[in-house]
């Protein structure tokens, strides 16, 4: 996470918290100074036991929404300092254009500040990469994973 020119007025570390298909995952801490470093992967798993045509699967994902916040551990709860959130299936496929070679491709955001954070807005570069599979129930139906 960039934010050039930005100091901090609290030293408290700071982590990123990631909200994706009804999981919550977040970074390890890391010191107040930008940028910020999380070399970390986030692993979030899915089944969809009723969803049986990708299309299907398109739409939920639609109707589902991509929350990331970078948070300072100042007490007594932390601070939000800034927020990202989209519908799930833009966050995970931005670009219908993208093909099987570009797996992984950066990607940069701009996080939307809190009023107590001061400064421009953070910018976010970070990657990933989805894998959607089709397996079998034990009642011979087969589902999206």
């Amino acid at each position: 996470i960039t934010c050039p020119g930005v100091l901090l007025k609290d030293k408290e570390e700071l982590y990123l918290s990631v909200f994706v298909l009804g999981q919550y995952k977040k970074t390890q801490c890391v010191p107040a100074v930008f940028p910020l470093f999380f070399q970390e992967k986030l692993v979030f798993e899915k089944d969809f036991a009723d969803i049986v045509d990708p299309g299907d699967l398109v739409k939920l994902l639609e109707f589902d929404t991509a929350v990331l916040e970078l948070i300072q551990l100042v007490p007594p709860v932390g601070k939000i300092l800034a927020t990202y959130e989209e519908n799930t299936r833009d966050f995970l496929f931005p670009d219908p254009k993208l093909t099987r070679g570009h797996r992984g491709l950066e990607r940069e955001i701009l996080m939307k500040r809190s009023s107590s954070f001061t400064g421009i807005a953070p910018k976010l570069r970070f990657s990933t990469v989805s894998l959607i599979a089709e397996s079998l129930l034990s009642s011979g139906r087969s589902h999206i994973q």
